[in-house]
């Protein structure tokens, strides 16, 4: 028997008996094959059985009945194989028992699962061939309209004009799409034909969301029709009447849809222009895709430009930045490339400091090589350092290193650097200053040390100076008091002169030990013939020269300075003694002198075995000698330095290690002022008329001898051992003059004076001690005014006589008694 199978749609699965000649099919209940499908009509169409076959008759439905893809003229009787498919709205038959497919494949689309009811104005498009003529003109004139642009708002319009140029009958469309990552529509164009300014419309979102969702078209005729279909707010509200709204496809993905209503009429719209759009949409699609992916390129472009015209004014700035500060250093810094072996620097570049350092213009070296054309880096070394910079990628330091050239010397440093581009940097300073400086103040430093040095023996030596002269002043006072007991015994005389001259050496060593440090005694000084002073010391030590050794004299009369005769004596008598030791096989001394402007020079030169350079340089220190252990003090040329130094002179030494040394001194020259203010001022001694002199000492034998001087100067004396009984002893002896030495155990000089000063402000009180006067301690100068004078051990009686009278003499002005 003849079935009727459902293959889709409605009733999927059903099968019918096809028992009459004629079976009728349709939506309607007195149909024989009732199909619960909105889209056919009630009496669709109906199978007749004849003996030559089975035919089928659409009986004028309202969506059409389709054979193979063939659509089926209503009335027309049409031959219906076994397994033919056959279209009615929605819904896909066959006759016979089975399905297959021959020639096209019909497709169709699902049914709205909540639609419910006829729809007969309701139709889903089923994917048919497209066989108008016109319409494929159309859609191919459209898809090659689309394709010459690239410009959205451009494809958007020339849509939009297709559209309603197409459309007869539409009010209002729109382009919608959809946002991947959102999940939003928007609409991008819009427009309407009763009202060209509006740029928006509202549109039904419930069945743009539908067709966007499941990416089918929609065609809804006449929304009025509400038993047949529900319908959202938004049409009633809108007053919509027919929808045509068709998805935007492109790769297979929903982009978006384009929506038509028409506003009023019902039937605004056909199926024919349901396929129609549909046709548009993808070539519409594409182009809009197209043109969006154009548009977001643009603004990559756009976007990469302003980021790459950005970044080149940084680089603009950061590469002005960085000349400035690549031309404002104060560094010389040279830009090198280097060839493949990395044997040849080229220069590439220089700033402005390396220009002044080496003398050359930046144009005169760029893309030369940098050792020839500054042959300087060569002499420095800097090929070897270059190489290994770089072979390794370390830097590379030059330490200050000194170039000589043609009588001119400066000192260089360096610093070499490879960069991550391979190109060579170096770093180069003229350090000249700062090697000078650091020089100058390694010399300051060495005369600090010096000063220092010499500071810490004059301490040292004003010590042994000052017990020294406690032994000095014994044996003097001694000395003296026998010559004035025994004067008329020609042996006294002689031994007495033997050991004022063994004094006078020790009081000259004294002198010499403490001269250097500056703590020397200030000696007088008058204007005197340094000539004179050269040749009586010349008459002096020619007696202690071995005979092989000539001394030449060749001085200028009248070589007249201030000084002390005693001292510049002195200094040459060392001079020459030097320069006796120089020669101990004999040779010459010379010894000239003359008047150069206002100074007056003297060259003092020997044919000895001369020093060297290191041996020059300390030449003045004190206690350096060259000499043998025993045979000398290294103090003699020192003590000459200070001699001339005191006298505001200079003294310098040049020599060669067997050619001999000379010695120059200078002296600030005088005018003569004649012989009244020349020489050594006479000497007197003044004897006391039996006033009571108080001596205190701690050293009992230069007590002894200072009593037996002041005696002999005609005093009464009483000598004190301990200081400790001064006071108690001056409040009972009650003496006119106090000599009072410095430094004593238990209680010293200065506590004395003060103790005896608040018993009686009117003693008369002179120190007595072996420091010099400049020694005076200056936490003790509110004594200074109060004490009647100070004498410096050893004091002859000339020297003692002296003291006592002007504190007497003082007295005797205050009493205005005359002298």
């Amino acid at each position: 028997m003849l079935k009727l199978h459902i293959i889709e749609g409605p009733g999927k699965g059903k099968i019918y008996d096809l028992k009459k000649d004629t079976t009728s099919v349709g939506r309607s209940a007195s149909c024989d094959v009732r199909i619960n499908d909105r889209a056919i009509s009630a009496r669709h169409l109906k199978f007749i059985r004849t003996s030559e076959g089975v035919f089928l008759e659409d009986v004028g439905s309202t969506n059409g009945t389709y054979i193979k893809g063939e659509l089926v003229i209503p009335g027309d009787r049409v031959p219906v194989g076994e397994g033919d498919p056959i279209a009615i709205g929605n819904t896909l038959i066959c006759i016979d028992s089975g399905f297959r497919v021959d020639g096209t494949l019909v497709l169709h689309t699902p049914n709205l699962k909540h639609q419910t009811g006829k729809s007969s104005d309701m139709t889903w498009m089923l994917d048919r061939p497209m066989t108008n003529p016109r319409n494929l003109q159309l859609i191919y004139r459209v898809s090659h309209v689309l394709t010459e642009s690239l410009d959205i708002h451009e494809i958007l319009e020339k849509i939009m004009n297709c559209l309603f140029e197409s459309l007869s009958r539409v009010d209002r469309c729109a382009i919608l799409l959809l946002d991947d990552d959102k999940g939003d529509v928007s609409e991008i164009i819009s427009r309407s034909r009763r009202q060209p300014s509006e740029t928006k419309i509202v549109y039904s979102r419930s069945i743009v969301d539908r067709v966007i969702r499941e990416g089918m078209p929609i065609l809804v005729q006449d929304t009025s029709n509400e038993d047949e279909i529900e319908l959202s707010d938004s049409l009633k509200s809108l007053r919509i009447r027919s929808v045509i709204c068709v998805p935007l496809i492109s790769r297979s993905h929903v982009r978006g849809a384009i929506y038509a209503d028409t506003l009023d009429i019902p039937h605004g719209f056909r199926k024919e222009d349901l396929y129609l759009l549909a046709g548009l949409s993808s070539p519409a699609a594409i182009a809009i895709e197209n043109a969006l992916l154009y548009a977001n390129l643009e603004k990559m472009i756009e976007s990469r430009t302003r980021t790459l015209q950005e970044t080149e004014r940084r680089l603009r700035h950061s590469e002005a930045r960085f000349r400035a500060i690549f031309e404002n250093m104060q560094s010389g810094v040279i830009v090198c490339s280097m060839d493949e072996s990395g044997q040849t620097p080229s220069v590439l570049d220089m700033n402005h400091a390396a220009e002044e350092i080496e003398g050359k213009r930046r144009e005169s070296v760029i893309g030369k090589p940098l050792l020839e054309t500054l042959p300087v880096y060569e002499r420095l070394g800097i090929r070897d350092l270059i190489k290994t910079v770089w072979a390794t990628g370390k830097s590379q330091h030059l330490p200050p290193t000194l170039l000589e050239d043609q009588g001119s010397s400066a000192w260089r440093q360096c610093d070499i650097y490879r960069l991550p581009s391979g190109e060579m940097v170096t770093l180069c300073d003229d350090v000249t200053e700062k090697v000078l400086a650091e020089e100058e103040q390694q010399e300051l430093q060495g005369k600090l040390l010096r000063s220092q040095k010499l500071e810490s023996i004059g301490r040292l030596a004003g010590g042994v100076a000052h017990n020294f002269r406690n032994i000095l002043q014994a044996i003097l006072g001694n000395a003296e008091y026998l010559e004035m007991i025994d004067g008329d015994n020609e042996e006294v005389l002689e031994v007495v002169r033997n050991i004022n001259n063994s004094v006078n050496k020790g009081v000259d060593l004294v002198n010499s030990l403490l001269r250097f440090s500056n703590r020397g005694e200030n000696l007088e000084e008058v204007i005197l013939d340094l000539a004179e002073v050269i040749r009586e010391t010349y008459r002096i030590t020619t007696r202690m020269f071995d005979k092989r050794i000539r001394i030449n004299l060749e001085l200028e009369d009248k070589l007249f300075i201030v000084g002390n005769r005693t001292l510049i004596s002195q200094a040459f008598v060392n001079l020459l003694t030097n320069a006796r030791d120089a020669m101990p096989n004999g040779g010459e001394v010379r010894i000239s002198g003359r008047k150069i402007k206002k100074r007056v020079v003297v060259h003092v030169s020997d044919t000895g075995h001369g020093m060297d350079k290191v041996t020059e340089e300390r030449i003045f220190e004190p206690f350096f000698t060259s000499k043998e252990v025993g045979k000398g003090t290294g103090l003699g040329l020192s003590t000459v330095h200070g001699i001339v130094e005191q006298h505001h002179g200079s003294i310098s030494v040049a020599s060669k290690p067997g050619k001999g040394t000379t010695f120059r001194l200078a002296f600030p020259a005088v005018d003569d002022v004649g012989e009244s203010q020349r020489g050594e001022p006479s000497k007197v001694i003044q004897f006391g008329k039996g006033q009571k002199v108080m001596i205190v000492d701690d050293e009992k034998v230069t007590l002894d001898a200072m009593a037996a001087q002041t005696r002999a100067l005609g005093y009464e004396v009483f000598a004190l051992e301990k200081s400790t009984e001064c006071l108690k002893e001056f409040l009972a002896w009650k003496p006119d003059v106090v000599l009072m030495d410095r430094d004593m155990p238990g209680m010293d000089g200065i506590s004395c004076i003060k103790e005896i000063l608040k018993a009686d402000k009117g003693a008369k009180i002179v120190i007595v001690s072996g420091y010099e006067a400049s020694w005076f301690d200056p936490v003790h100068d509110s004594i200074g005014d109060l004490i009647k004078g100070y004498l410096t051990k050893p004091c002859g009686m000339e020297a003692l006589g002296q003291a006592l009278d002007w504190a007497l003499r003082e007295e005797a002005l205050h009493l205005g008694v005359g002298v």
